[in-house]
C-alpha cells in the first residue's frame, strides 16, 4: 500500500552520492578516451596542414625559379645575331669541385660545333672562353680567372685597357696611367682588337679606383657583369667562316 515509498525515496537520496561516485571512473575514462581521440585527430590535421604548407612552399620556390630562368632565356633570345656569327645555346652541367679554378662545364661540345677559344656570354655580359672541348660537353674558363686577359675599352671615354681576372669573381683593369679619366661605375666592353671576342660585349663594371704615389699606374678593381655563379643558360659565339668570292 505504498507504505515504503517514502523510505525508498529517502534511501534514493542518500545513495545518490554513492551512485555518482561509482559512475565517476567510467565518466573520467570516457572523457579521457574522447580527449585522446580528439588529440590524435588534431595531430593528424596539423600534420596534413604542415605537409600541404611544405608542398605550397616548394611550388612557390619552383615558380620563382622558373620565372628567373624564363627571364634569362628571354634576355638571351633578345641578343642580336651579328653578321657572320652563329649562336649555340648551352646549359650549365656543373661548376666543378674547385671553385677557385674558375671553370664551368657546359652540355654542348664538339658535336655542336664548339671549339677552344670561343667566347661565352649570358644575358648580362661576357662569361668566359671555351678552353676544352669534348664530344658532348665543354669546359669554360671564367673571365674572372687569373688565366684570362680580356682587351676592353671604357664605354664612357673610349680608353682602351686590359682586364685581368684575379679570382673569386673579381677582375682588375691593368696598366692604366695615373692621369686616366676613369671612375667607379664605368662599364668596360670588349674592344675586339684580339679577334677573339666580338667588340661591344659588356665585361665588367669599375668598382674602385686607387692611386699610389709609388706606381705610375692606377689600381682599378672591377666586378664582372655576367652572372658567373647564377646563370644557367649561356650562348657560345661561333664566327662563321668567311666565304671568298672567286
Amino acid at each position: 500500500y505504498h507504505a515504503l515509498d517514502g523510505l525508498r525515496s529517502g534511501f534514493s537520496l542518500l545513495l545518490q552520492p554513492v551512485r555518482l561516485a561509482l559512475r565517476a571512473p567510467g565518466d573520467v575514462a570516457a572523457e579521457l578516451t574522447g580527449f585522446f581521440t580528439r588529440h590524435r585527430l588534431l595531430q593528424k590535421e596539423r600534420d596534413a596542414l604542415l605537409a600541404e604548407r611544405t608542398q605550397l612552399l616548394v611550388g612557390v620556390n619552383n615558380a620563382k625559379e622558373l620565372s628567373r630562368e624564363n627571364a634569362e632565356l628571354r634576355a638571351l633570345l633578345q641578343l642580336e645575331r651579328r653578321p657572320g656569327q652563329q649562336l649555340v645555346h648551352a646549359a650549365l652541367l656543373y661548376q666543378g669541385q674547385d671553385w677557385f679554378a674558375q671553370r664551368l662545364t657546359l652540355d654542348q661540345g664538339g658535336g655542336a660545333g664548339l671549339r677552344s677559344g670561343l667566347p661565352v656570354v649570358d644575358a648580362y655580359g661576357l662569361v668566359g672562353q671555351v678552353t676544352r672541348v669534348y664530344p658532348g660537353s665543354s669546359e669554360v674558363t671564367l673571365v674572372s680567372s687569373p688565366e684570362q686577359l680580356t682587351p676592353v675599352f671604357v664605354e664612357r671615354t673610349g680608353q682602351r685597357g686590359l682586364a685581368a681576372g684575379i679570382g673569386q669573381g673579381q677582375m682588375e683593369l691593368r696598366y692604366m696611367p695615373a692621369q686616366t679619366d676613369i671612375r667607379a661605375g664605368d662599364r668596360l666592353l670588349t674592344s675586339g682588337i684580339d679577334r677573339v671576342y666580338p667588340a661591344g660585349i659588356p665585361v665588367a663594371t669599375v668598382n674602385r679606383v686607387s692611386r699610389s704615389q709609388s706606381s705610375p699606374y692606377l689600381r682599378v678593381d672591377c666586378l664582372p657583369v655576367a652572372g658567373l655563379d647564377r646563370s644557367r643558360g649561356v650562348l657560345v659565339l661561333i664566327a662563321e667562316p668567311q666565304v671568298t668570292a672567286r
